[in-house]
């Protein structure tokens, strides 16, 4: 299951033996208003705000206060405001006040919303399901404007958010924005901070400087510029003034609030968000950290012959400035900007898996934060190595994790046993690297297996339950997963959102998994979620079942390379046995089952792909009649993409015409 969090995010997609218990109406009811509370709360990351920083503990228990009550917990804030007040410069308690009281405001409302919408009687299921619809619709354009309005590390939360399957898809959509479309820095803030990193102002380093930015992210943004020594056409990224500026501050209002959270809400504990983005948010703060990242992955790709990854050069940085060579290009879900360079979307989905594939098992260091906005498609370059016609461009080199490699291979192997048919030997060896990866038994086994896989659990993985979404037999193996249905089907999708929000043992279960795994299989989490996130906005037609034979291809090789290194450091030191040649041998055949044996598999979902495309075009040319351009605009999936964008802008209008003036509203409720 996968939470929002500035630096991780985990996504076990449904514990097999919850799916089929009902939830009592009231029950469901009181948890629903719980839980919906914990999550505001969690996104915003701000209710305690600044003012309250100077107490950073929890109020003493001299006070009375109503903890599960929105009213108390917004008198409680105003109470902080005022005590620290004295000790606080006039300008910082007005912003500290501004952005505590924006994130508060938005949080207590979506609490007031769940609670009465929850609580509400409704004539029949439907009726309520359509309320909580609107209500997650809601709640989550609140919580948008509220990041939007803060910035910098609240707007890397609703990023996360944006590529969160689990979530209710009125969540998700909503977020999506804050990839790529957040609100610019003012060019004279950013040329002092410019001038006070370099010594020199735009029109001294620059001969020609493009105020319009050509992106704007969460702690940063880009604009084209032409070098005055050299002439070179440059991206240059500037730090935005007002995140170096309250990113203490921000990580402070986190750790506290993970605190109140666990205080008014004891059975949800997010200590692990707060510890991932105090280590991490300091070293995206300097930008020669992300180049040094850049540079060490250039040179772990450096030994292919053929790759399609491509990074920018870096001709020179500073903590908060940093120059790239300019890149044309578009973000990988562009479907038009494919079709019009006529680039395979199923091919880049691939390249995309392959690339982090590779990062992950065979690098150990890999790019922690690669969601759509921070990977562009341009064209095959002259000089390019990429054996197809477009390159992908890995931005934002700021979040990089490294993984040691006995932690790497004990993962590879269990995604391995993974794509084995289930015996009672197999399902024993996916318990034992469950155990060497994540430190997790088997009470969070089918969390763990369903947050790697992306799917509801295998067989065997919960023996109280045998049966899967509507009581379907469940997969031998993920391989074996993919014969009924090449996608996650809409009904496990559904089925799985409703038991998060509805299910208590099953959320609370997800955040012990939270607290037990690594912090490195937290970030392994976060890179398979997001990676399958672009799969899944590029709309590709081969199906899931494509990435993950990447995946095993390159898990077999990893698991095989270090092998061969223990085998021979057995052979050096105890000497021939019969015992070391059955070892190799059993490598071996893994290496040859997965690596090459799955080639097949590959080249038969490649042609399904490719005849899922010819029919759509095909199927659009009669309907449309024989007009060419509406049948290439349905093989390339741009009309149902642009159909999806439509349908949720739509819902986005609505939510927000139906906040006006709900304030008075939801409290008298």
């Amino acid at each position: 299951m996968r939470l929002p969090s500035s630096v991780g995010i985990a996504r076990p997609v449904v514990a097999s033996r919850m799916l089929s218990t009902a939830v009592p109406p009231t029950q469901k009811s009181r948890f629903g208003y719980k839980l919906g509370g914990a999550v505001a709360l969690s996104v915003g990351a701000a209710c305690v705000g600044w003012t309250v920083l100077s107490a950073d503990a929890p109020p003493s228990n001299d006070r009375k206060i109503d903890w599960t009550s929105p009213e108390s917990l917004l008198t409680e804030l105003k109470r902080g405001v005022a005590e620290s007040s004295a000790t606080q410069t006039a300008q910082f308690m007005v912003l500290a006040v501004s952005r505590s009281t924006t994130i508060a405001k938005a949080v207590i409302l979506c609490m007031l919303d769940y609670r009465r919408v929850l609580n509400a009687r409704y004539s029949s299921r439907e009726d309520e399901e359509e309320a909580l619809r609107l209500c997650h619709l809601r709640s989550a354009q609140r919580i948008l404007v509220a990041l939007q309005t803060n910035g910098g590390v609240y707007i890397k939360l609703g990023q996360h958010l944006s590529s969160v399957i689990l979530l209710p898809r009125e969540w998700t959509a909503t977020m999506r924005p804050l990839q790529d479309q957040n609100a610019p820095t003012p060019i004279p803030e950013l040329e002092a901070m410019f001038q006070a990193e370099t010594g020199m102002t735009f029109d001294e380093a620059f001969s020609e400087f493009d105020p319009v930015p050509l992106g704007v992210a969460s702690l940063a943004q880009v604009h084209r510029a032409r070098d005055r020594k050299t002439g070179q056409m440059l991206a240059i990224k500037m730090l935005h003034p007002d995140v170096e500026r309250f990113s203490e501050v921000d990580m402070q209002m986190v750790t506290v609030l993970v605190r109140w959270v666990k205080r008014v809400f004891p059975e949800f504990s997010f200590e692990w968000l707060a510890d991932e983005m105090n280590r991490n948010l300091p070293l995206e703060l300097d930008f020669r950290h992300e180049a040094g990242n850049s540079a060490r992955a250039q040179r772990d790709f450096a030994q292919y012959k053929k790759t399609s990854v491509a990074f920018p050069k870096v001709p020179w940085v500073h903590k908060r400035v940093m120059a790239m060579e300019f890149i044309e290009g578009q973000r990988p879900d562009n479907l038009a900007y494919l079709a019009k360079h006529n680039i395979d979307r199923n091919h880049v989905s691939q390249e995309l898996s392959k690339i982090f594939a590779q990062m992950l098992y065979l690098h150990g260091f890999f790019h922690a934060d690669p969601h759509g906005g921070n990977v562009m498609i341009r064209p095959r370059q002259p000089d390019s190595r990429s054996p197809y016609n477009f390159e992908i461009v890995l931005l934002d080199h700021g979040l990089y994790f490294e993984i040691d490699e006995e932690l790497r291979v004990n993962y590879a192997k269990f995604w391995l046993s993974l794509l084995m048919p289930s015996t009672p030997k197999v399902q024993a060896m996916r318990r034992k690297y469950a155990k060497l990866v994540g430190n997790i038994g088997d009470d969070l086994y089918p969390i763990l297996e369903s947050a790697i896989t992306g799917r509801s659990g295998l067989e065997g993985s919960d023996p109280e339950n045998p049966n899967g979404v509507k009581g379907r037999r469940r997969a031998s193996s993920l391989l074996d997963s993919q014969k009924e249905s090449s996608a996650l089907t809409s009904d496990e999708v559904e089925h799985i959102r409703k038991t998060v929000m509805e299910k208590e043992g099953l959320f609370v279960s997800v955040l012990d998994l939270l607290r037990n795994v690594p912090r490195a299989m937290l970030m392994v989490l976060k890179i398979n979620d997001l990676t399958r996130a672009l799969d899944a906005n590029l709309h590709t037609t081969h199906g899931p079942i494509r990435p993950f034979i990447i995946t095993a291809r390159y898990c077999a090789l990893a698991a095989h390379n270090y092998d061969k290194r223990e085998l021979s450091e057995r052979w050096s030191k105890h000497g021939f046995s019969l015992r070391l040649v059955g070892d190799y041998l059993g490598s071996w055949w893994t290496y040859i089952y997965f690596y090459r044996g799955l080639m097949f598999l590959e080249g038969l979902s490649d042609l399904k792909a490719s005849v899922r495309i010819t029919l759509a075009y095909w199927r659009a040319l009669f309907v449309h009649r024989f007009n060419r351009e509406a049948a290439h605009r349905a093989a390339a999936g741009i009309d149902a993409q642009e159909e999806s964008n439509r349908l949720e802008e739509q819902e986005r209008v609505r939510a927000v015409a139906s906040l006006e003036g709900e304030s008075a509203d939801l409290v008298a409720a």
